[in-house]
């Protein structure tokens, strides 16, 4: 059985059953070119792997609105808010650079993942570290 999940290289390491029983609380989304993913301050309920395409990513700071970064097909789309312990809100918006799919993982899943495959997560967390070191630097 091929499973949804089973192209996402941050998951490479999960066995195929493992794979298949996450992809069970997933769904796949299309998304509209220049259509907002979400926004700033919602509320983070679930994380994207990025099947096709691009999004781009905008904070709004004193000065304006400021691309962050460009996540491309295979990366993960803001998976930041699931992961801190204080502030479960989006830190910024995103919007399709073109029409693209998404993998859906709500975060009652992620709860499981981080659970069962920890190395999985510390995949997530490098990632993480990587985004805010590069926010840190373009908020300054």
């Amino acid at each position: 059985m091929t499973s949804m999940l089973d192209s996402l290289d941050v998951l490479s390491s999960l066995t195929q059953q493992d794979r298949d029983n996450l992809a069970i609380f997933c769904q796949e989304r299309h998304v509209s070119k220049w259509e907002i993913l979400f926004s700033e301050w919602d509320d983070a309920n679930s994380m994207y792997f990025l099947k096709t395409w691009k999004f781009n990513i905008f904070k709004t700071l004193n000065w304006g609105q400021v691309k962050l970064w460009q996540v491309v097909a295979e990366e993960i789309l803001w998976e930041m808010a699931l992961f801190q312990s204080t502030n479960s809100t989006r830190m910024a918006t995103a919007i399709a650079e073109e029409d693209s799919i998404l993998v859906v993982i709500l975060n009652f899943s992620m709860e499981e993942l981080k659970q069962k495959h920890p190395k999985v997560i510390e995949k997530i967390k490098q990632i993480i570290e990587y985004r805010n070191m590069q926010n840190k630097y373009i908020s300054k």
